[in-house]
């Protein structure tokens, strides 16, 4: 049986990851600020800030899943937070990195998450693992990430790095933010709604990573759906599943950038990225069309 240690493992990837790996016959452990006991779940400590991490948790461990990292939405870019959100995930990995390098570990893989942010506004044009990184703090942030976490490769341990996309799921992930009116039968149309969103259904993350341990994968992945659509799109492909009328109220950008600063680009920014690396990898999405996401996720 293989042991997946799994940092970040509360989180919304980390809980749908979790149990997908147990239906799998996986052990799982997360490292936790709380070793409060967790059913099916092996808890270690860890405190990023202390530099602190339980040793058992390396020694217990086949593979590593670094989810760890501070959400870059819910509060305006301060100085402060910018560098909250970097550190992060480069102080957690050089923990990890520290404490595999300190102990006789047996890990043989490691899966990091990055985010599609790394390529900054593409608009329409398609981007791939090949593309550079773009401009701006999203791309700075997560280039910095990477930076981090390439340097498990040092340690002859497998590395795959997943450039995850915007999130859908039931109960949180971007769907949540782009429906939150939805009890006042309005749906906000931020910016233009042009913006092409690369998505990727929660259950193909967490299916996309079991892949990876599966095959043995190694290099960088982008893990988005095939069909990328702009926001638009979503909120009517979201009005037409759920069979509810909804008005949609456009948010100019210029609103956005009022509000929310540097943070609107969260929700500004079209990226159209490509799937077609990780397919021709041999993985078969479960939710490659907006329309049997959003299916799924209404009728969940």
């Amino acid at each position: 049986m293989k042991k997946v240690l799994i940092s970040g493992g509360s989180g919304l990837i980390g809980r749908h990851l979790t149990d997908i790996l147990l239906q799998n016959g996986y052990a799982v452990a997360w490292l936790s600020r709380s070793v409060k006991p967790h059913k099916d779940v092996n808890m270690y400590k860890w405190d990023v800030d202390a530099g602190y991490i339980d040793p058992e948790a390396i020694l217990w461990a086949d593979v590593l899943v670094h989810l760890a990292g501070e959400s870059i939405a819910g509060k305006r870019w301060t100085a402060k937070r910018k560098q909250a959100i970097i550190e992060s995930r480069t102080k957690s990995t050089e923990l990890l990195i520290a404490a595999m390098q300190q102990h006789n570990h047996h890990i043989e893989q490691v899966v990091a998450a990055s985010a599609i942010g790394f390529y900054g506004e593409t608009g329409e044009m398609p981007v791939d693992e090949t593309n550079a990184s773009g401009n701006g703090f999203l791309s700075e942030s997560v280039r910095q990430w990477e930076d981090a976490t390439s340097k498990f490769s040092a340690l002859g341990v497998n590395l795959v790095t997943l450039r995850i996309g915007i999130v859908l799921a039931e109960n949180g992930g971007a769907l949540k933010e782009i429906v939150q009116t939805k009890s006042l039968r309005v749906l906000p149309v931020m910016g233009s709604g042009k913006q092409i969103y690369s998505w990727i259904h929660i259950q193909d993350v967490g299916q996309i990573i079991m892949y990876c341990l599966q095959q043995k994968l190694s290099g960088i992945y982008n893990a988005v759906a095939p069909n990328p659509v702009s926001l638009k799109s979503i909120i009517q492909h979201y009005q037409q599943v759920s069979g509810k009328w909804y008005v949609q109220m456009p948010v100019p950008a210029f609103t956005l950038k009022l509000v929310l600063g540097e943070l609107s680009a969260v929700v500004l920014t079209g990226q159209n990225v490509s799937s077609a690396k990780i397919q021709s990898a041999g993985y078969h999405f479960s939710f490659p069309d907006i329309t049997s996401a959003l299916t799924q996720i209404i009728k969940a």
